[in-house]
């Protein structure tokens, strides 16, 4: 049987079939939209990748505000809503009674253009075409139509097109040529090229920040030097690598034309961000006020500070299980090896024994404290007894005060001269003489 199939088609996210003498078509993480011309009609597919499809929408611009656009639901009754909306700015699209194009829906649902899609999360719809909306592209040297997609998970109440709809779940954009010429072929199995967009590094959450703390927490009482250890770690040498690490993301979404926070992992990533930035801000200013006078030892703003960064350090373990999770729809690639796994469950079960293990050693550091003792700090009443503390002081090396005398070369005074003379010319208490 001979069908109309595709040739193969490079597209910025993946490549399929489309069974059409002219048309085009992308396939995103959450939706995947077709379009097909035939006789100067175009037949736009739109698929849900994900359950809980409550309604699609397609609309003709580069951006939402301005946009005319075509909303499609699925009512109790299996019978489809064709909604014309405008939007014009991010609320609520309007209903547009007077649309400048009309759709109307195909005779048959058409059949899904992947074995991979699911035809109860497809809808379709026929338009006019409409060229001057096109833009040349001399990257392709064709001629675009540019698209926003979004998809929507709670149902519409009813099956008048007046309905109001629930806010979308996520949004995007796309481009498609559906001037690109098709020939008639025997349809084959074509492989399907997926351009892979950047990967996050989390070295920084499951290395740097743990080990930075684990530093605060082990070592401050027994070195001085804790705390530049602890800056390097989470400071010094994490900000950058967050920060590089972090940008990969918005740069492969933007690489990819897919949408921007449109998952739960996108978001909280944010929230991580902000979180960490909180956190060094914080001890920049902890560390600033330590040497005001009538300082508390352990401020609130101390406390706020322990406890932000075991909340940073755990939000870190999360958005990274859902990386792992989300790894292989969004790239193609197979899934997370399970050593990832295994090391992920592991380090998050010894990471916080050694952190709270390490609490043992509060009262210690209390008590350092509290005594001017704490290594991180010169204690108030120490009182050197030598110009050079690392040599010995004269009153311990000799025996005598006569060895003493001798040791500074007082040759010609006597024992009880010298004291008299060192009672004389430095007093060790001023009495007020009346």
């Amino acid at each position: 049987m001979r069908l109309c199939a595709a040739k193969y088609i490079r597209n910025p996210l993946h490549n399929y079939e489309v069974f059409a003498l002219k048309g085009d078509s992308q396939c995103g993480y959450l939706v995947c939209i077709n379009a097909t011309v035939e006789n100067d009609i175009v037949t736009y597919q739109m698929t849900a990748r994900k359950e809980r499809m409550g309604w699609l929408a397609l609309g003709f611009g580069h951006r939402m505000a301005g946009s005319d656009m075509i909303v499609m639901w699925r009512n109790q009754d299996g019978s489809l809503t064709i909604s014309h909306r405008h939007a014009k700015d991010h609320t609520e699209p309007e209903v547009d009674e007077t649309p400048l194009r009309t759709a109307f829906l195909p005779p048959h649902q058409t059949e899904v253009w992947d074995s991979k899609l699911k035809p109860e999360n497809t809808l379709s719809f026929n338009l006019p075409i409409d060229r001057s909306q096109w833009i040349y592209d001399p990257k392709f040297n064709a001629s675009l139509e540019h698209l926003i997609w979004a998809y929507g998970m709670g149902q519409p109440a009813e099956s008048d097109p007046h309905t109001s709809i629930y806010g979308h779940y996520a949004a995007g954009s796309l481009q498609l040529n559906l001037d690109k010429d098709l020939h008639e072929i025997n349809a084959v199995d074509l492989p399907v090229d997926t351009i892979i967009p950047p990967t996050r590094r989390r070295d920084h959450v499951h290395l740097l920040l743990p080990a930075g703390a684990l530093v605060a927490r082990w070592t401050r009482t027994f070195s001085g030097r804790w705390f530049k250890a602890h800056k390097i770690l989470n400071f010094m040498i994490a900000l950058p690598v967050i920060l590089v690490g972090w940008s990969l993301g918005p740069f492969a979404v933007f690489d990819a034309q897919a949408a921007h926070f449109m998952d739960t992992h996108q978001i909280f990533g944010i929230v991580v961000l902000g979180l960490y930035l909180l956190q060094v801000y914080l001890g920049r200013y902890i560390h600033a006020r330590r040497g005001l006078p009538n300082r508390a030892p352990h401020a609130p703003s101390n406390i706020l500070h322990v406890c932000l960064g075991v909340i940073v350090v755990g939000a870190g373990f999360l958005q990274v299980r859902s990386g792992m999770y989300e790894w292989q729809e969004h790239t193609g690639r197979p899934g997370v090896s399970h050593w990832c796994h295994y090391l992920w469950r592991t380090w998050i079960i010894a990471l916080p024994v050694f952190y709270f293990s390490g609490l043992t050693l509060l009262k210690r550091q209390f008590y350092q404290e509290s005594h001017g003792l704490n290594p991180s700090s010169v204690p108030q009443h120490y009182v050197a007894l030598s110009p050079d503390e690392g040599d010995r002081s004269m009153l311990f090396t000799a025996d005598t005060d006569d060895q003493m005398v001798d040791s500074y070369e007082y040759a010609n005074h006597s024992t009880t001269a010298l004291s008299k003379e060192a009672e004389t010319a430095g007093p060790l208490l001023q009495r007020n003489l009346k």
